[in-house]
């Protein structure tokens, strides 16, 4: 148990001295906006996940609009995404004048149900965004074989899937674009910061104008619509390092998720997510659902434990317009929450985190 009146974070990272080094080092050589940092980042990427074209950017929601941007998707296009997400993966295609579509997710998995894709496919679909949540592969062959017989693309959101692989790669890598997050809340962060990867050239050259406002320099030409989603080779820099440290990080998040899936399993009343671990997934944080959520959260936080609540399912956004009812995501947003993690997060608290649950549980069956 930690000591009276200390918190235990729901969430926790290092970026710490050789991060602080490589940023001074950046600063002194004078690296303020997008360059050979950058450059180094995304090589390194590309070797770490075996893909051939990787551009950085500077969020995740920015990879996702680009993408967006790079199938020129806008008014009168329809982009199919899971309702149990970010808002973020709806927000980019909702920006750009698109019907966003919700599907659900599955009964026992909180990823998108290939089903209800293929129930809601138009001859508007211009993509498909499946999301592989907190590291779990979504069914990658059902939702390729319908976006081809729509003739959609499919866009892996991979913001919250680094590392995570199938027998065929890398999430993320397997689809026409991929996108992620280097936020705070990723296994490699840089604060804000995300990247796109791709094995399509043509692809590749769109995504690198539409980074730069869509501005072919040499001869200046407007050839795309795009913004200023750059990165600096300050991050840049912060993010070199964090990807050469990938490995160490996956081995934490992975042994605390083992300590909670071990530590819970005697209480019936509360689950563990599933994720593969065996099979090469990497749960970046650990989930738990009960039907009491809200009392267990409660009262961890009143002992000083914080945790995160899933989000809302994404049919609680009135801008996306009347979506019914989607009963799978919904079940999940309400009962779910996640229980302190992090590649930082010490063992210690996270065996403290678990004895609070039981004492919680335990008061209640009493």
């Amino acid at each position: 148990m930690q000591a009276a009146g200390m918190t235990i974070p729901w969430w926790t990272t290092d970026i710490g001295e050789c991060e602080l080094d490589a940023v001074v080092q950046a600063f002194k050589s004078r690296r303020f906006t997008t360059g050979p940092i950058v450059a180094e980042l995304e090589s390194s990427i590309a070797r770490r996940f075996d893909v051939p074209y990787v551009v950085a950017t500077n969020s995740g929601t920015s990879a996702l609009t680009m993408a967006l941007l790079a199938l020129e998707v806008g008014k009168g296009d329809e982009v199919i995404v899971p309702a149990l997400t970010w808002v973020a993966t709806a927000q980019a295609a909702a920006l750009l004048g698109a019907k966003v579509v919700l599907a659900d997710c599955l009964s026992d998995v909180p990823v998108i149900d290939p089903e209800d894709v293929k129930r809601k496919v138009s001859n508007k679909t211009k993509a498909i965004i499946p999301v592989h949540l907190n590291g779990r592969a979504c069914d990658l062959d059902r939702l390729r074989e319908i976006a081809r017989n729509c003739g959609a693309k499919l866009i892996e959101d991979a913001c919250k899937a680094m590392a995570s692989r199938t027998a065929d790669g890398y999430l993320g890598t397997l689809g026409d674009m991929g996108c992620f997050s280097m936020g705070m809340i990723s296994l490699a962060s840089v604060g804000y910061g995300g990247f796109i990867v791709t094995r399509d050239r043509e692809i590749y050259e769109t995504l690198k104008l539409i980074r730069d406002h869509g501005v072919q320099r040499k001869p200046e030409a407007y050839k795309f619509l795009g913004s200023n989603f750059k990165i600096s080779d300050l991050l840049a820099a912060i993010g070199v390092v964090q990807i050469a440290r990938l490995d160490e990080r996956v081995t934490r998040v992975q042994a605390i998720y083992e300590r909670y899936s071990s530590g819970l399993a005697s209480l019936p009343s509360i689950r563990v997510l599933n994720v593969d671990i065996a099979t090469g997934k990497v749960p970046i944080y650990t989930e738990l659902r009960s039907g009491d959520r809200d009392r267990i959260v409660a009262k961890l936080a009143e002992r000083g434990v914080q945790t995160s609540k899933f989000h809302s399912a994404l049919t609680s956004a009135p801008y996306l317009g009347e979506q019914g009812v989607l009963g799978n995501a919904e079940a999940f947003a309400r009962e779910s929450f996640i229980a302190p993690s992090g590649p930082s997060q010490p063992l210690t608290n996270v065996d403290a985190c678990i004895e609070h649950i039981h004492s919680i549980v335990s008061q209640r069956e009493c």
